[in-house]
């Protein structure tokens, strides 16, 4: 019989869909004239929130693949939930970039006319390899049942792990290698987009299988100091990419991350980011790191504010002019250096999240009615 608990998440996740789907209309009718995008701040929220699931999708990947592989029969319990987990945001972010594409029916061409030279083909074909995997692996565990013991399945854990790796610093990469935007240009891009990826998807799976019973404190205790490391080693990457970019004083990296740190949208960086994101998580993991609500208040924290990250990556990059004199030269519909989301671009966004958490609530339904691997310890 469902609970409580999971008839109240049914229902607010049915209604952010039903909400959405208003500005998912309005994006299917009147194509991109509803966002405040334009030629020189070409992305925005849902590019974000692309490359947010798709490394979130990639961390939780991360997770499983590590159990599996190595065996670490502890943790076989969360293997299932994360599998649905990957799914889930994988789906969702491959749905936010599709959505962001000028022509979503030609996307197919990314396949059949690929440029092996390029960062961006490369990526549409990690994507197609990691989906397959993903779709394998879910039919060894879910609806077969097989657990780590499987060779198979350790095998496919091998190879997931390699692949998450790949695919978070791929997308990462796909950034680090545009000269022009002196923001992304950085051997450290793609180590920190497969930081922050690993960091959201564990502290996600943490949060999920919290919420549902799916893992012990016993197992939680030792997800929280998994999530903890990461945190840690994603404040040094942050640190380092920051002090050593304002020390050098390339002026326009100077601009973009005075955009992040005073510019209008400050508090998204020292609000959302900095301060629920890393400090209060960090908090709860030292100070009460045995306490299962803490563990799950720091995780769910980690995940919330995971989009601010790629916000500040994506859009402040873009908010600075490669010729300072762009900024006076031509002007008019479009030709804007600010962007602020519309309520059709957040409504979209919502209605992708929703999707996102009816695949986990399916899923979870799913896994209660399917043969359980090795129940967390």
């Amino acid at each position: 019989m469902m609970k409580t608990r999971d008839r109240v998440l049914w229902v607010l996740a049915g209604v952010a869909f039903l909400v959405g789907a208003v500005g998912v209309v309005q994006r299917v009718l009147t194509g991109h004239t509803g966002a405040a995008y334009g030629s020189y701040v070409p992305w925005g929220l849902w590019v974000g929130i692309y490359t947010m699931l798709v490394g979130m999708s990639a961390g939780a990947f991360l997770l499983v693949s590590m159990v599996l592989a190595f065996r670490i029969e502890r943790l076989a319990g969360i293997v299932r939930l994360g599998v649905v987990v990957a799914g889930a945001t994988f789906a969702g972010g491959m749905l936010a970039v599709w959505i962001d594409l000028g022509d979503p029916l030609l996307a197919w061409r990314l396949y059949l006319a690929t440029g092996f030279t390029s960062i961006m083909g490369w990526m549409a074909w990690f994507y197609a390899a990691f989906a397959v995997v993903l779709v394998i692996l879910a039919w060894q565990v879910i609806w077969r049942g097989r657990t780590s013991a499987s060779p198979a399945v350790q095998r496919l854990g091998v190879i997931g792990a390699v692949l998450a790796i790949v695919f978070a610093g791929g997308e990462g990469a796909l950034f680090g290698v545009v000269g022009a935007r002196d923001f992304w240009n950085s051997g450290l891009t793609p180590i920190l987009f497969l930081v922050e990826g690993a960091l959201s998807g564990i502290a996600l799976v943490t949060f999920v299988g919290l919420l549902f019973g799916v893992v012990s404190d016993s197992v939680g205790r030792v997800l929280g100091r998994i999530v903890l490391g990461a945190l840690l080693v994603l404040i040094v990457v942050e640190f380092a990419e920051l002090s050593i970019g304002i020390y050098a004083s390339i002026p326009a990296y100077a601009a973009s991350v005075e955009l992040v740190l005073a510019g209008p949208y400050w508090w998204a960086f020292w609000i959302i980011h900095v301060l629920l994101g890393v400090a209060i998580p960090l908090a709860l993991l030292l100070f009460a790191p045995g306490r299962r609500l803490a563990i799950a208040g720091a995780a769910a924290l980690i995940a919330v504010t995971a989009l601010s990250t790629k916000l500040n990556l994506v859009i402040t990059a873009l908010a600075v002019p490669e010729i300072e004199e762009l900024r006076g030269a031509y002007t008019g519909p479009g030709l804007r250096w600010d962007y602020f989301p519309t309520l059709m671009e957040w409504l979209v966004g919502l209605w992708i999240l929703a999707v996102v958490a009816l695949v986990v609530l399916a899923g979870q339904w799913l896994l209660r009615r399917r043969p359980s691997m090795t129940e967390a310890a």
